[in-house]
């Protein structure tokens, strides 16, 4: 694990903080380990004077506040600088040594951290030096083993931190990885209902129209003609909002505000009079009615309710197909949006190829993310039924009023 990438740049109130706190470790080290309290050493033992042990901390703690830039080397250095002190002077720096191998099992690799560990015991044989020759040499070797023992259980503390901090910079980790995955899959699914809705409508009503076209090419050239303009216009709607589609994908956080959104802005209800007319021309009656006062809606609320009534003419004209009647109501209510669309089912029959199976598991998907629900059913006497209830919250910034045209 790179320290550099793990390195946590503190604000300079988080920067004091941890500077306070390394201070009272470093003050807590001192008085503990060594004599900076004047107690007195053994008949004989040598004194060191505070102003010496004071300028050896002050060094331990600049080198604890480099230790995230690079915990191993400070790690050595500070090992280094307790062997030296602890030899020279009457202070064996412990609880420094413990905060620097925490840093770097928390920071590094394996490999770093087991090396630093035996770094670490290692220097604590000096501190049984200090020991003894601060008591002038008369701390037995039962005294020395229960010493060492201490001070590696000590350090075994320090190690532990260390561990658990690696573990939980491997859960946080993990856990964004987890949102920033699920994130994807929600996008990717987003746009393959996009995707689905787009095509499978317009690609719908081009085979169906050119196929009328050639049907009626030789006869009714004039009639074949307007079939041919409304694959034009049908395929030039699709490739509109499959752009809408791959601005918004393309678009950064830092597009400037207004910039592409008031552009992509995905139809919804008040497009329904064109898909209507679109559905017409490929030789469905369709029938669009709509009750109650239009109310503020949400756009992505908007959205669903277009894509219902799409999907929906989109699988009469492939089961059904021309000839077929459908008929649209849209019912306003003070905090619901109701749909329902229905169709005879008399039509020329359906074309198998056109569909794709998805397409109401993919509607049923959308409608349970803005707190809808869907229903679809065969009638009993002949075509197919579709009911759907949308929230209507109150009015936000993000929503509009909506008017349907018949």
């Amino acid at each position: 694990m790179n320290a550099h990438v793990l390195r946590t740049r503190l604000s300079g109130w988080s920067r004091l903080r941890e500077t306070l706190l390394l201070l009272l470790a470093v003050v807590f080290d001192v008085v503990l380990f060594g004599d900076a309290l004047g107690q007195d050493p053994a008949d004989g033992g040598p004194r060191t004077s505070l102003l010496v042990i004071v300028l050896c901390a002050v060094v331990f703690l600049v080198l604890l506040l480099m230790r995230l830039r690079a915990p191993f080397t400070v790690l050595l250095l500070i090992c280094a600088g307790s062997v030296a002190v602890s030899v020279l002077t009457t202070y064996w720096p412990v609880i420094v040594v413990c905060i620097a191998l925490a840093s770097v099992v928390a920071h590094q690799s394996l490999r770093w951290g087991v090396a630093a560990c035996a770094a670490a015991i290692l220097t604590s044989i000096s501190w049984l030096y200090a020991e003894d020759r601060f008591h002038n040499w008369t701390i037995s070797r039962p005294t020395l083993l229960v010493l060492l023992l201490a001070y590696l259980a000590i350090l075994s503390v320090g190690a532990g931190i260390g561990w658990w901090r690696n573990r939980l910079e491997r859960l946080y980790e993990s856990r964004r990885a987890n949102v920033a995955r699920t994130a994807i899959m929600n996008e990717r699914r987003r746009v393959a209902r996009e995707l689905h809705d787009i095509v499978a409508h317009a690609v719908t009503l081009m085979v169906l129209q050119s196929s009328g076209a050639r049907a009626v090419m030789r006869s009714d050239p004039e009639r074949a003609n307007a079939a041919l303009d409304v694959v034009e216009k049908t395929g030039t709607q699709a490739m509109a909002e499959l752009r809408r589609l791959l601005t918004v994908l393309r678009s950064s956080p830092e597009d400037a505000p207004g910039s592409s959104q008031e552009l992509v802005l995905p139809p919804g209800l008040d497009d329904l009079p064109d898909l209507v007319e679109s559905v017409r021309a490929a030789g469905v009656e369709v029938t669009l009615r709509s009750r109650g006062e239009p109310r503020p809606i949400d756009r992505s609320v908007d959205a669903a309710a277009y894509r219902i009534v799409s999907e929906s003419l989109t699988n009469v004209t492939k089961h059904s197909g021309a000839g077929a009647s459908s008929d649209v109501e849209i019912k306003w209510s003070e905090n619901q949006l109701e749909i329902d669309i229905w169709d005879n089912g008399r039509g020329a029959g359906s074309d198998e190829r056109l569909s794709t199976g998805n397409g109401l598991l993919g509607l049923t998907e959308r409608i349970v993310l803005v707190g809808g629900a869907f229903e679809a059913r065969p009638r009993d006497d002949g075509g197919y039924e579709v009911h759907a209830t949308l929230p209507v919250p109150a009015a936000q910034s993000t929503e509009r009023i909506v008017t349907v045209a018949p």
